[in-house]
């Protein structure tokens, strides 16, 4: 007989969404200490505040029509 740490198939898949949750944490911790990155999400925020940004349909003509891709 076991001693009652029996994990069933709802176990299972609770677990792997906790660790998938925690694995989301500790990539948001790590980017929240990348000064770089973070300096970069800011200057982006501001971009959208200010109106500098572009619709990705728009920017994707762009770049067919500049030849970069």
């Amino acid at each position: 007989m076991s001693d009652g740490a029996l994990i069933t198939d709802k176990d299972r898949v609770l677990l792997v969404k906790v660790r998938g949750l925690l694995e989301e944490l500790v990539e948001m911790f790590n980017l929240l200490e990348d000064k770089e990155a973070m300096a970069s999400l800011k200057e982006a925020e501001a971009d959208v505040k200010a109106g500098r940004v572009r619709d990705y349909d728009d920017f994707l003509k762009e770049l067919r029509e500049s030849g970069e891709i």
